[in-house]
């Protein structure tokens, strides 16, 4: 895979170009001082930063004035096939506003352009006022590629849903669709609720966590000591180079507090059925529905166990657990007749329209998107590529850090499978040679290794009740 690569990070931009509001064309591939790129697993669309250096104004005779087309393309040297290209060539970006404008020396002056995916630009200016009937996955796929809406041309994964669902858009956006959908829909794959939709350099996903989990890693990160990325010639080892993490952090997370008021634990919901003038409640409970819910190390290493990133133990002398109190409740209504939409009849005047059904989804969902922000999460600096996308599993090994060594020389938590939720791509032309690194935020929820409790280990009470004092006035 090396072949031609010189250096781990090598990159070379292929095409770098801006189409001015009034049709000038501006090449930009000799003034550009920085590019960076953003994939975001809970943002809707890419968005970038490219910082240019202008010795002829051009700002001002273009003009550029945020109402600019870019054309990009960046290809990792040696990877010839369409997975080795950052490729905005066709699908290009749309410029929107103008930053940081500066002059540096005479007659040079520097600024930096925002831009955007297209389709972000396109939903600005279009609202959906119709009735659709479809599944909420084809909703979505309708919502990207009709003409009347997005009409986007990229590459799109999408993961069926189960149900035929009738809605009717409020007037909002296109993409505000999207979001309804993703908290809504449920899988054909075994009921999973946790959808999410988000862009990355290859296209858009309308996938759960469960599909991201079931994808092995795509490449193995760890720590190496400085100077022994050589092969036995003397040559520096791309690949190992490749897979060498630069810097890391692990950052706060677990609060256990943020975790209880949003339900994350234990929540109860109330459904409040409009027609049948009833109600059901159903109790969610982390450590009982665990086994019955997918993580990523049981779905990415079949077969192998896992456990929560939370202990069982028992907080009190009533034996309850840290998911044995429901802290949150959710209250909604439904409109139903039978299993089905009560709201919205055929010509023939029968129900077969999917429901409003939150018993299927807002619990479960709600827990795993609390832990897909605040499991244990880190930080690591490695040398870019092009291979490598928000929403991809990678296996980390971070080392075991203590006087005391263990039987392990890495982290028993930091270790294993990690889902990639952030990337920040900085491809910086001015050093020599040009580099490419990525800013990497990965998340893990489930552990290899069974966290011991005891039976007996109560959170620590007072053995006497404090003094009560009411305060007086003194007249």
């Amino acid at each position: 895979m090396a072949g031609s690569l010189q250096h781990a990070g090598e990159f070379k931009i292929e095409k770098c170009e801006l189409i001015t509001s009034t049709g000038m064309f501006i090449d930009l591939k000799a003034t550009v001082m920085g590019l960076t790129l953003f994939e975001d697993i809970s943002s809707l669309t890419i968005n970038g930063i490219i910082v240019v250096s202008d010795p002829v104004n051009m700002v001002s005779h273009g003009p550029i004035i945020g109402q600019e087309y870019l054309y990009l393309k960046i290809r990792t040297p040696s990877f010839k096939d369409k997975s080795g290209i950052i490729d905005f060539s066709e699908n290009v970006f749309l410029v929107h506003s103008i930053a940081a404008r500066e002059k540096i020396k005479n007659h040079i002056q520097v600024y930096s352009l925002n831009f955007v995916s297209q389709e972000l630009v396109k939903n600005q200016r279009l609202k959906v006022m119709q009735s659709l009937t479809a599944s909420w996955s084809d909703i979505v796929k309708k919502m990207l590629t009709d003409t009347t809406y997005l009409d986007t041309k990229k590459d799109i994964v999408i993961e069926p849903s189960a149900g035929v669902k009738k809605f009717v858009s409020p007037n909002i956006r296109p993409l505000d669709v999207i979001k309804l959908a993703a908290k809504q829909a449920v899988s054909t794959f075994e009921g999973q609720s946790t959808y999410l939709f988000y862009e990355t350099l290859k296209g858009f996903n309308f996938r759960t966590l469960a599909s991201l989990y079931n994808v092995g890693p795509q490449i193995e990160y760890t720590t190496f000591v400085p100077g022994t990325n050589v092969d036995e010639a003397g040559y520096v080892d791309v690949l190992k180079d490749l897979s060498t993490i630069l810097n890391y952090s692990i950052i706060s997370n677990n609060d256990n507090i943020v975790n209880y008021r949003g339900g994350m634990y234990g929540s109860e919901l109330i459904v409040h059925n409009i027609i049948g003038k009833n109600y059901t409640t159903d109790v969610y409970n982390y450590h009982d529905n665990f086994e019955k819910e997918h993580h990523i190390v049981s779905g990415v290493t079949a077969g192998n166990p896992e456990y929560p990133l939370a202990s069982s133990l028992n907080v009190n002398e009533k034996k309850q657990r840290i998911s044995d109190f429901h802290a949150r409740t959710f209250l909604m209504p439904t409109s139903r007749t039978a299993e089905n939409d009560a709201q919205h009849n055929t010509d023939i005047n029968n129900n077969p329209y999917l429901r409003y059904d939150p018993e299927n989804w807002v619990q479960l969902r709600n827990s795993q998107m609390i832990q897909l922000e605040n499991a244990f999460n880190i930080n690591i600096e490695v040398h870019g590529n092009t291979l490598i996308n928000v929403g991809d599993v990678v296996t980390v090994n971070l080392p075991y850090t203590g006087v005391v060594k263990g039987d392990s020389h890495v982290d028993k938590i930091y270790q294993g499978p990690f889902l990639i939720k952030t990337i920040r791509h900085d491809f910086n032309v001015l050093t020599q040679p040009t580099q490419h690194t990525m800013y990497m935020n990965l998340v893990k929820d489930s552990l290899e290794e069974e966290m011991f409790a005891p039976d007996d280990n109560y959170e620590p009470q007072d053995k006497e009740s404090g003094i009560i004092e009411e305060y007086e006035y003194i007249s």
